[in-house]
């Protein structure tokens, strides 16, 4: 009967302390598509920017969709090019997968996935992949 009792006193904390298997996700970065988003700049006023963006600083790249911020560093996070063929193999999300998912979380941006990739496609047959970290804006963390 102790056990029992035992049993049921644990099993639920057990529950509580198990965490949800966070997934990996990838992107196609593409910075040559012509869609636009409706950006506010911080002092009320909007304005209709590229999707996409990438901009470098030193060591630094910082890809933009929309008003969300990711980045990476040249010599910290995986980057590797290969065939276009790799990406037969590959499961890819869209922006507003991402979105979503961190909208139903209560956690930091670069807590929602395992980790995020963007695929950049650089000619007929060859890809980069991007490691990249999602910025979160109150603290400004890259990781």
């Amino acid at each position: 009967m102790k056990k029992i009792l035992l049993i049921i006193l644990l099993l639920p904390s057990w529950f509580c302390f198990s965490q949800e298997q966070k997934e990996t996700v990838y992107l196609l970065f593409d910075k040559e598509n012509n869609q636009k988003c409706l950006i506010e700049d911080g002092s009320g006023n909007s304005k209709y920017l590229n999707k996409f963006s990438k901009e470098y600083q030193g060591d630094i790249i910082y890809f933009k969709i929309c008003d969300e911020i990711f980045s990476t560093r040249k010599t910290k996070n995986f980057i590797d090019t290969c065939s276009v063929k790799a990406l037969d193999n590959l499961k890819f999300v869209d922006f507003d997968y991402i979105v979503k998912k961190y909208d139903s979380m209560f956690e930091f941006k670069h807590h929602v996935f395992e980790k995020i990739y963007f695929i950049e496609k650089i000619s007929k047959d060859k890809i980069v992949k991007y490691e990249v970290n999602w910025v979160d804006d109150i603290m400004m963390i890259e990781n």
